[in-house]
């Protein structure tokens, strides 16, 4: 299921004020074979930094305030604060014909959206008071419901036999509203389609 509400809701509570600092919630990692080159897991998005030494936040969930210092079609986000953090969204593994537990940590009682995409699709839209969305602008809906004691919520997945998408890379984000009010965006997490 194809959901474009996702992306209306987050173009009617943005503001577009260029060099806006947002709220990022993610994980660092560094550019195979090279030095002092970083992306954020789960995208295609680069990461840099004169306030931080993202080589001390490597494989570290991070909530991040960030500058997109690139442009709208190739953005590139300057890192200027962040604070670790506990993963939010678990893609668990894609491997065809197997099932795997997908799972948001978020307050109990809170409605959760997950959404996936190709990780190749993925953007940079800042939504103010709940972070970055990540994915392109037509994600598929994968679950929807509630989070559960403790602090979860979980869906099994089984993934397709359907060879074509061997090694392809899919992202996830998930969305919940808490019952306290107000919604977040988690990090994003993506695995390659294994065989």
């Amino acid at each position: 299921m194809r959901s474009p509400a996702i992306v209306t809701l987050c173009l009617l509570t943005t503001s577009f004020a260029t060099a806006q600092t947002a709220t990022l919630r993610g994980k660092v990692e560094d550019v195979p074979g090279t030095q002092n080159q970083f992306f954020l897991d789960g995208t295609r998005l680069p990461l840099v930094s004169t306030a931080l030494n993202l080589n001390t936040w490597l494989g570290q969930q991070a909530e991040m305030q960030v500058v997109d210092v690139g442009t709208a079609a190739a953005p590139v986000l300057r890192v200027d604060a962040a604070v670790p953090i506990g993963k939010i969204l678990d893609l668990g593994n894609l491997r065809l014909g197997q099932t795997s537990t997908f799972e948001v940590a978020a307050p109990t009682g809170s409605f959760t959206f997950l959404f996936v995409d190709f990780t190749d699709n993925g953007g940079f839209l800042p939504i103010q008071g709940a972070g970055c969305y990540l994915l392109g602008a037509a994600p598929a809906l994968l679950a929807q419901g509630f989070t559960t004691a403790p602090n979860r919520f979980q869906i099994q997945f089984t993934m397709p036999t359907d060879q074509t998408l061997l090694g392809f890379e899919i992202s996830g984000q998930a969305i919940f509203g808490t019952v306290a009010g107000g919604w977040q965006l988690s990090n994003a997490d993506s695995k390659v389609v294994q065989p």
